[in-house]
């Protein structure tokens, strides 16, 4: 048995070391490689309990022994470079809102993957009611949940759906005017995202671009990502470089981001991370402690502070809900430039 052991341990060690070292080609065109980008904490933490293993039962050191260590340091190393920047050792993106002023604009958010099998409605009427957000996200409505989310009318007289059945319907539902909604395809057919121009009154009006990209990997009948190299966000990154509003981009973004903003979406400065620098905010999977990871994302602009952060209790879904609550600061300028289209993928959906 204890030779067993030992051969599992060693197995666990030179997996972890190799798939930790091997993440850091995250963003090649090899799904499997991608995959590794997500699982980042469970790595740090078991490459921490080999080390210490391989301290206290390795009595004679032989020079596997110590290649398997400078692997499990290695992977330690790439993992808490990206780790890091949802911890307070690192400053915020995102200023904390701080005397708001009466001429400030607040306004709160709620953000969910209903997860479409789901069929539990009543626990997230009940954190809408208790929260009472100014926009409710909703993804991977059905026609079921459609229906079933019509109760928020009489609270959100602005809203747009679009539905389908192949977990991209998205819901917004919103107490201030939709001046201008657009739903675009970025990439895939059956995957919408909505680009929404919001009036929130007093003069003030935002870009609020909804999304919810495909994964980087492949489900029988789901929209797949293979050969699309995962450009969605990079053709939302180049609308948001032409904005004409502050702009916020939300949604289960399917990447957990790790605060590679830039990176992700190709632009440079323009949007940031409201959980950097305040923690991790694991947002999926709900029904699976072990495997965590930040997939439903809030991005803003410059002209923004952060009054709260919070991820919400299980709703039935495979996601918890996410809650944030944000401010326009009145003295910043608003941003310049013109709208762009998104490329030849554009197109208007059908409600």
């Amino acid at each position: 048995m204890k030779k067993v052991l030992t051969i599992v341990f060693y197995v666990i060690s030179v997996c972890v070391a190799l798939f930790s070292i091997l993440s850091i080609f995250r963003n090649s065109e090899i799904r499997y490689m991608k995959m590794l980008d997500f699982p980042r904490i469970q790595f740090f933490i078991i490459s921490i309990i080999c080390i210490i293993g391989l301290f206290i039962f390795i009595k004679k050191w032989k020079l596997y022994n110590y290649i398997l260590i400078i692997g499990l340091l290695s992977g330690l190393f790439i993992n808490s470079t990206f780790l890091i920047n949802y911890t307070s050792l690192v400053a915020v993106e995102v200023s904390t809102a701080k005397d708001v002023k009466t001429s400030d604009q607040a306004f709160s958010i709620l953000l969910s993957n209903v997860k479409m099998t789901n069929r539990k409605v009543t626990p997230l009427i009940k954190l809408i009611e208790l929260k009472n957000p100014d926009f409710i996200l909703a993804m991977e409505v059905d026609t079921w949940w459609d229906t079933e989310l019509k109760v928020l009318e009489n609270d959100y007289p602005y809203s747009q759906h679009t539905i389908n059945d192949v977990t991209y319907g998205m819901v917004l539902y919103s107490k201030f005017p939709l001046e201008k909604v657009e739903v675009n395809y970025l990439t895939n057919q059956n995957v919408p995202s909505f680009e929404s121009t919001i009036n929130l009154g007093e003069g003030k009006t935002i870009g609020f671009h909804t999304v919810h990209p495909v994964p980087p990997t492949h489900f029988k009948n789901l929209p797949d990502n293979a050969g699309q190299q995962e450009n969605a966000l990079k053709k939302l990154g180049k609308v948001i470089e032409g904005r004409k509003f502050p702009t916020i981009v939300a949604g289960d973004l399917n990447d957990a981001v790790w605060s590679y903003i830039d990176e992700l979406t190709g632009t440079k400065n323009v949007l940031y991370d409201v959980r950097v620098g305040r923690g991790f905010f694991n947002s999926f999977n709900a029904e699976n402690f072990l495997m965590r990871w930040p997939l439903d994302h809030i991005l803003v602009t410059e002209e923004f502070r952060l009054k709260k952060l919070e991820r919400l209790p299980k709703i039935g879904s495979d996601h918890f809900p996410i809650y944030v609550e944000l401010v326009i600061i009145s003295n910043l300028p608003e941003a310049t430039g013109g709208a762009q289209e998104i490329s030849n993928n554009k197109m208007i959906g059908q409600d």
